[in-house]
């Protein structure tokens, strides 16, 4: 709000709310501090705070909504958190949400190849480095590239380093672009990592059911739990393995989903098609995605 409009509508005694900010042109009155009570103001801001402004303005425009977040971490190499995590982004856009899945795995050569978009035109990390101050919403969305109905923010198989300074931009950008976001996040916590995890309202652990991997379950979940409180497990049985039940008494978290073997599973990644034909990834995908509320789309 700009200031000369700060005193009449102080006189109308205005309900209080959040998000206001007075611009003071440079007059330095007294009565701009006081109008700035009256109205509740977060802060006066004069023509150095652009870039604020410019921020609070963009934000305004590309709305205040929030996507549900929810952040997928394998707790050893090769569990299957990447497959799980693109899986439950292909079931939110069945049941008509507007998914975006996010590559925190700056190690992981690319969850697109999973997804099978490789070859879809569009922006991955390594372009948004010369991103400055606020990231649009809507540019955004229209930069990522899609496929089958899911957006992906991938990071890039070149060597080319991700720009973690501006991550946290972007993620909100992405959380006000999309209505479900679903983060594929490293066990080996970065800065991308950290970041996505920290927006996150609910993490799901992929566990394989032996010793080995419960045990590095417990450092994974320590890691997690730092940042998101709600943490949910998905366990992949093995030949001879402990079972869902004692892997979830070892963890003590509850157990959503136990996935199977499925032997056309890496045949589908492998040649593009991705995992969303597997049943099994389906019915573990639709019960994270119940968990969190998000039915089909009317």
């Amino acid at each position: 709000m700009a200031a000369d409009l700060a005193g009449p509508l102080a006189g109308t005694a205005p309900p209080r709310r959040e998000g206001v900010l007075l611009v003071d042109p440079g007059t330095a009155e007294g009565s701009v501090w006081r109008h700035a009570v009256a109205l509740g103001a977060e802060a006066v801001l004069d023509a150095r705070d652009e870039p604020v402004v410019l921020d609070r303005l963009g934000a305004l425009l590309d709305g205040d909504g929030e996507a549900a977040s929810l952040a997928v971490v394998g707790a050893v190499g090769g569990a299957g958190a990447s497959t799980l995590a693109t899986a439950v982004a292909l079931e939110a856009a069945r049941r008509g949400h507007r998914p975006v899945l996010v590559d925190a795995d700056t190690r992981g050569a690319g969850v697109d190849l999973v997804l099978g978009a490789e070859r879809v035109e569009g922006v991955r990390w390594s372009a948004l480095g010369g991103a400055d101050g606020h990231v649009g919403a809507t540019r955004l969305s229209r930069l990522l590239p899609e496929h089958r109905g899911v957006a992906v923010l991938a990071c890039p198989r070149d060597g080319a380093a991700v720009p973690a300074d501006v991550a946290p931009d972007v993620l909100a950008a992405a959380a006000r672009a999309y209505d479900v976001v679903v983060a594929d996040v490293p066990r080996h916590l970065d800065g991308l990592g950290t970041a996505a995890l920290q927006r996150c309202e609910g993490a799901v652990l992929v566990v394989p059911e032996d010793v080995r991997c419960v045990a590095a379950g417990r450092i994974a979940l320590a890691r997690v739990r730092a940042h998101v409180p709600r943490v949910l497990l998905v366990t992949v049985r093995r030949p001879g393995g402990l079972g869902s039940g004692p892997v979830a008494e070892a963890l003590r978290l509850p157990v959503v989903a136990r996935l199977g073997h499925d032997r056309r599973l890496r045949g589908d990644v492998d040649h593009g098609r991705g995992p969303g034909r597997s049943r099994t990834l389906r019915r573990a995908s639709g019960q994270v995605l119940d968990l969190l509320g998000l039915g089909t789309v009317a």
